[in-house]
């Protein structure tokens, strides 16, 4: 029987393997169709999801706001090696984080944007929202890099987080 009450930071802790997998799965994927693999598209959605997962990484260690644009990665390997880097930094401190740390407000760095379109305050969130935030926005990105990849005639992999647990919740590989 699986236990129900499992705790916030293992739930997210359990997500942002899953989104590592999934990262590594659609990069394979990428890398291995030449006509993705030379797809401007792809890559500038692969270079959000790595910035956006940069971002908060950055965030959550109280590092300062600086977007790395999509011009300074000159091939598709950099950009590669750069989401490897960035999955492990976010992995590691998902590890590393405890609940009382998960259940404390953050003030993303990036809130005054909002304040200011929106013409109100940015509500209240915790550091584990933010997580979470930061999981589901990739999760919907790589489904854009699938859909795209379909576009282009190359089957996509199927990354739900169903078929993660089916598989026995593998981990990422270091390298795409």
């Amino acid at each position: 029987m699986i236990e129900s009450s499992t705790s916030l930071s293992a739930q997210l802790r359990e997500l942002a393997r899953h989104m590592a997998w999934a990262d590594v799965m659609v990069w394979d994927a990428v890398v291995s169709a030449s006509q993705s693999a030379s797809d401007a598209k792809i890559a500038d959605t692969l270079h959000h999801i790595h910035l956006v997962q940069y971002l908060f990484l950055h965030a959550w260690q109280g590092g300062a706001f600086a977007v790395r644009e999509r011009s300074e990665f000159a091939t598709l390997d950099e950009l590669a090696r750069w989401g490897s880097e960035i999955r492990r930094g976010v992995q590691e401190f998902i590890d590393a984080v405890t609940a009382d740390q998960l259940a404390q407000e953050l003030r993303m760095p990036w809130a005054a944007y909002f304040e200011q379109q929106a013409k109100q305050p940015a509500g209240i969130h915790s550091l584990g929202e933010s997580v979470l935030q930061a999981v589901l926005h990739t999760q919907h990105h790589r489904g854009q890099v699938c859909a795209r990849l379909r576009e282009l005639g190359v089957v996509p992999p199927t990354v739900d987080f169903i078929v993660w647990l089916w598989s026995g919740r593998p981990a990422a590989r270091e390298t795409v």
